[in-house]
């Protein structure tokens, strides 16, 4: 059973087999289009990775400079509390190697000792009888400068005390009393220096 019909040539159209090239263009047409959307695609990833890479960095960069930040001020803390620490030890050691050096200058030259009594009765005030203290081994030397102390203030007596400091004869008037003393004075330094270093 054929059902068939007769078509005329005239109703009859032809065909063809689609060609890949009409519809999607030629091969290298086609490569093209892959390379153009490998390379956007690349160019969009390079650019999202450039965006996302810059982001971290500046976030690690703020966090490196928050560290160097907090490093340097624990520096300057340190620095500040190392050179407090120190100052202490550095003002007794001063001191100690001055006294040293005083105490070797006197004992060279014990002369240094009517100086240093000189100055204390010029801080003293000018009226009634002066005393001045002194250790029997450098009485003899303020006996030979009696007239130099006299020449500062007129009635100066002196009184032998084995008691009293080899360097240091007590200066004492009516109303006041110098101690000349190098500990003495030393130690005064010493206290000046740490109200200084207080305030």
């Amino acid at each position: 059973m054929y059902k068939g019909k007769i078509i005329s040539e005239d109703q009859v159209d032809t065909f063809r087999m689609p060609s890949l090239e009409d519809k999607r263009g030629s091969g290298e047409d086609i490569f093209k289009k892959a390379e153009d959307i490998q390379r956007k695609a690349y160019e969009e990833g390079y650019k999202a990775g450039e965006k996302a890479g810059r982001a971290e960095g500046e976030r690690q960069a703020e966090i490196l400079v928050e560290k160097i930040g907090n490093i340097l001020s624990e520096l300057v803390e340190f620095r500040r509390e190392f050179v407090k620490s120190m100052e202490s030890q550095v003002v007794e050691l001063s001191i100690a190697i001055a006294k040293r050096i005083l105490i070797d200058e006197i004992s060279t030259k014990p002369e240094l000792i009517v100086s240093i009594v000189k100055e204390a009765l010029k801080r003293l005030q000018k009226s009634g009888k002066i005393t001045i203290r002194m250790n029997p081994s450098v009485h003899e030397i303020f006996l030979k400068k009696k007239q130099e102390l006299t020449d500062i203030h007129e009635y100066i007596e002196f009184e032998v005390n084995p008691n009293t400091p080899l360097t240091g004869p007590v200066v004492v008037s009516e109303t006041e009393e110098v101690v000349t003393d190098l500990d003495s004075l030393v130690e005064n330094i010493r206290k000046e220096l740490a109200d200084v270093s207080n305030n």
